[in-house]
Parts: structure tokens; C-alpha cells; sequence
């Protein structure tokens, strides 16, 4: 590492023993370069953990029991993975030992060469066309004004079904895996809520909104459909649609942004006030001056999108075989795939490599990726499935296939354990030439 890269006072909070480089001073360029010689373009990325004060811990993020609730987050458990996000994140949590919100809470970051940590987007400002690629660089920075990983990666896991919310910009797919859920039966009864009957007028609607905070409940899920979700399939959930996800582990994907509005004042876990309903809306998005004005939200909600009849078929994502990944040895499907809200939003993309099978893999694009189990390699970076990590320490299971990769050829995927190696891959907007599944 170059000695003139500076080291930041602050620490990430589940890993308060190592440096975090301030990749804003001289010497990033260097930093970056031992970052993709050290595996060969892939990038080892942190398990970044994050907790949300209205919600409670599902415990399959495959912590060890006390880590789910650390000492500094006055009594907020893990229930959340951010494993590939360059923004910051919402979600009301004070650090009690410095008073303040977790640094760079949720926030993407590299494992260096000399065993210190990086942010992602320090290493993409210092060369984005080297790490995300020309394509995905003109993207981002046409839809950001700097250039940024667009999308986010991240597993959300919870006792209990989610508040009844929507986002007014932040679109999100859904992957459900039998991996992230041991033991539950293919007929469980986890379900979502989604949208609204069509038999709800605007007024009952309405009305519903008034009793936020007024009463025991102000029952918005009893207004709502629910759907049971299949395990191993996929599911787009566009703007602007009110959803109560599934109180399943839960693998999503959404724009690179973190906002929302909550729709629900009391849940399995406590009850949430109208201040906090609108504390994740953007200005841009939501005027702040309009908080509480159940007439103005009602005005801005898109009843057509609540309660279209056909939206469960439209949006589920059946796992479908990918010819092009497919190998001896090696089953490609995707999970997520298609169009949504007009667009190539993004993808989902599952491998799994028998013992002892290899694969040349080279897509289009860079990619996120993570290891739903099994051991082996992605290129020079050997990844392992753990059980019961330990908060703070480091387990390599998840990475980053940078455009330096791909442009040398791609990389070479190998199950080197005895068991299948199982990976997933999730691409951004626009990733590939031919919209998978179309």
C-alpha cells in the first residue's frame, strides 16, 4: 500500500479492531490495483450487518446466537446483510459508544491486500471503467451524476412480516431460497402482503390512513391480499406498491437508494409512531412539509398499480434454465430475470457446481455474488459456506467480479469441496445485451 494513504479514525462497527483507509487521499490508485492483483479482478467483500428498530431477528443470517444483539445497539438485533451497497443506509439505530449512527452503516466494503478495509464506491470513484466497465459507468453516471454500483445487494431475515410499507422510487426483487431456509416445507405458509382489494375505495382507504396512531390498529393489512411465496422462484415488486414482506430469510435487489414509507402503526413488534412512517421518505420524493397529511398521501398513491388483479402473475419470476451458463457439471438458473416497470431493472443469477466441476465464467457485465453453500473458488478468491460466525471475525463468502476480471478472460469457477457448491449472482440494470427471459 502506498504511505501516503491515510487510515480513518472510524471504525465499522463489527469490526472495531481493523483500519478503514480513507480512500479520498493519495494512494488509492495504488490500493486499488493490490486489490485486483491479490484474486485475480475478484474482490472479497465484507458481511456488513445492520438492524432495524421496528423489526425483530429471524436468526438465519447464520450468526452465532449472541451476535445477533451486540451490546452497542440498545437492544436493535441483526436482522439485516448489506453485502453489496455504496450509499448510506436508514435505519434509526444509535451507536450507544459514540452516540451517533453506525459508520458507514450497511455500506459496501474490500477486503485489502495487507488484511485492512476499503469502500467499494473509494475503489470505483478511483477507476469505475476498470471495476464496473464502461457500459455500467455510463449508466450510473447518467442516473447518478458520479459514477456508482447501481443497485443494492442485501438479505433481510425477521421474526415477524415486515411493516405493511411502500417505496415511492425504490423498486425491489426478491429471491426466497430453500438455502437461506432450512427446513421450511415447499406448502409453509409464509405470506406477503400486496397491494389492496379491488373491492377498497379511496375513502375506506383513507380513512384506514386517518387511524394511524388513533387506536389499537389502524388494520391496512386487512385491506391487503395475501400471497404464499415459492421457495427457489423469484418476484419484482414495483414503486409505489404497498407490500408486508414475508417473515421468511429474504435474498433482494433494489435501486442503489434507501427510502420508504410505512403504512402499518402497529405490528408484532411494537408500535410506530406517524413521525416514524415518514422517517425514510426522501424530500425529493415525499416533501417533508406533507408528513401526516393523510389527504395529500392518499392524492399521491397509485391505486391502479394496489390493486390490479393480475399482479401476482405479472410480477412472479418462475426459475428458468440459463443455456448460456450451463456447463458439465454445472446447473444455471435464472431466479430473477425480465423486465420491470418497462425496463431491464436487474438479474438473478443462480450456479451450482458438483464436486469437482469447473467453470469459464464470463457474462457481460461485473456482478456481486455470494455463497449459498458449499466451498471451492471464483477465480483467485477461494469462498466457504459458514455456520455460526462470529461477529467481527472475516469469512470469505462474498465478492465482486470486477470489468478487470472479465476483460482478462473472465474467471474460472471450480468446486473443490465435496458437496455442491452453490453461488448466486446479482447483476445490475441494463447487464446484459439480451434481456434474459424476454
Amino acid at each position: 500500500m502506498a504511505p501516503s494513504t491515510s487510515i480513518l479514525a472510524d471504525k465499522l462497527h463489527e469490526y472495531p479492531q481493523q483500519n478503514v483507509i480513507d480512500g479520498t487521499s493519495d494512494g488509492v490508485a495504488a490500493v486499488l490495483d493490490d486489490c485486483l492483483n491479490k484474486n485475480g479482478g475478484v474482490f472479497q467483500l465484507l458481511h456488513r450487518y445492520a438492524g432495524r428498530t421496528f423489526c425483530s431477528p429471524g436468526k438465519r443470517l447464520r450468526l452465532e446466537e449472541k451476535s445477533y444483539y451486540p451490546d452497542y445497539m440498545g437492544g436493535t438485533g441483526l436482522d439485516e446483510i448489506w453485502m453489496c451497497c455504496t450509499v448510506p443506509i436508514v435505519t434509526g439505530v444509535i451507536d450507544t459508544r459514540t452516540g451517533k449512527k453506525p459508520f458507514r452503516e450497511g455500506e459496501a466494503h474490500v477486503l485489502t491486500a495487507d488484511g485492512q478495509f476499503i469502500s467499494l464506491q473509494d475503489l470505483i470513484a478511483a477507476n469505475p471503467e476498470t471495476v464496473m466497465g464502461e457500459k455500467i459507468t455510463a449508466f450510473a453516471k447518467a442516473m447518478f451524476g458520479d459514477p456508482t454500483w447501481p443497485i443494492v445487494s442485501k438479505k433481510f431475515d425477521n421474526l415477524n412480516p415486515i411493516p405493511d410499507h411502500l417505496h415511492w422510487k425504490k423498486w425491489e426483487v426478491y429471491d426466497i431460497n430453500s438455502y437461506d431456509n432450512p427446513g421450511v416445507s415447499p406448502s409453509h405458509y409464509h405470506t406477503t402482503a400486496m397491494g389492496l382489494y379491488p373491492f377498497v375505495t379511496k375513502d375506506q382507504f383513507l380513512a384506514c390512513m386517518k387511524r394511524y396512531g388513533q387506536g389499537e390498529y389502524n388494520g391496512i393489512r386487512h385491506l391487503a391480499p395475501h400471497t404464499m411465496m415459492k421457495l427457489d422462484d423469484g418476484f419484482v415488486m414495483p414503486n409505489g406498491v404497498l407490500h408486508s414482506p414475508t417473515d421468511l430469510c429474504t435474498h433482494e435487489l433494489h435501486v442503489t437508494m434507501d427510502e420508504h414509507f410505512l403504512a402499518e402503526d402497529v405490528t408484532l413488534d411494537g408500535r410506530i409512531s406517524a413521525e416514524a412512517a415518514f422517517y425514510a421518505c426522501r424530500e425529493q420524493d415525499y416533501p417533508k412539509s406533507k408528513h401526516g397529511d393523510w389527504d395529500y398521501l392518499v392524492e399521491q398513491f397509485d391505486f391502479e398499480a394496489n390493486q390490479d388483479p393480475d399482479f401476482v402473475l405479472k410480477n412472479s419470476r418462475p426459475a428458468i434454465k440459463s443455456e448460456e451458463f450451463s456447463d458439465n457439471g454445472v446447473d444455471a438458473k435464472w431466479i430473477v430475470y425480465g423486465e420491470l416497470l418497462g425496463e431491464q431493472k436487474c438479474s438473478i443469477l443462480r450456479l451450482i457446481l458438483e464436486p469437482g466441476a469447473k467453470t469459464n465464467f464470463k457474462p457481460e457485465s461485473p456482478a456481486m455474488f455470494h455463497t449459498n453453500g458449499g466451498s471451492g473458488r471464483v477465480g483467485k478468491l477461494d469462498v466457504n459456506y459458514n455456520q455460526n460466525m462470529v461477529l467481527g471475525e472475516l469469512y470469505s463468502e462474498i465478492g465482486f467480479i470486477t470489468q478487470a476480471a472479465l476483460s482478462g478472460g473472465g474467471v474460472e469457477i471450480e468446486n473443490t469441496g465435496s458437496e455442491p457448491l452453490v453461488l448466486t449472482f446479482d447483476f445490475p440494470q441494463n447487464a446484459h445485451s439480451k434481456t434474459p427471459g424476454m
